[in-house]
């Protein structure tokens, strides 16, 4: 895995090996963010994350439970994480939040 922080910006997590989509065999990449594929690991501006927490309390065991459900999710073809995606900027603010699978 690879985490990027950037300064004002919230961190971002990717999955360097083994490859998910070559382990999701041709089917759509649950609960991550795109291009590039990330992991969706909480809802920003829920206060779920803080700049202030630390990296190994938070960001690192979320992503050992999203690959969790991820293996999960291979097996069993259903997304047990729960999770919502935050809108789009250029979605409508009244539409419900789409799951991070959902976004494109």
């Amino acid at each position: 895995m690879r985490i990027e922080m950037a300064q004002e910006r919230s961190p971002r997590t990717f999955v360097e090996a083994p490859d998910l989509a070559v382990l999701a065999d041709g089917r759509d990449l649950p609960h991550v963010y795109r291009n590039p594929t990330r992991l969706c690991l909480y809802l920003p501006g829920t206060s779920e994350w803080q700049p202030w927490m630390r990296i190994d309390q938070t960001i690192v065991p979320w992503s050992v439970l999203w690959l969790w459900y991820f293996e999960d999710w291979l097996a069993s073809g259903e997304w047990k994480g729960g999770g919502v995606h935050p809108l789009a900027h250029d979605q409508e603010r009244s539409r419900p939040p789409k799951r991070c699978s959902e976004m494109q």
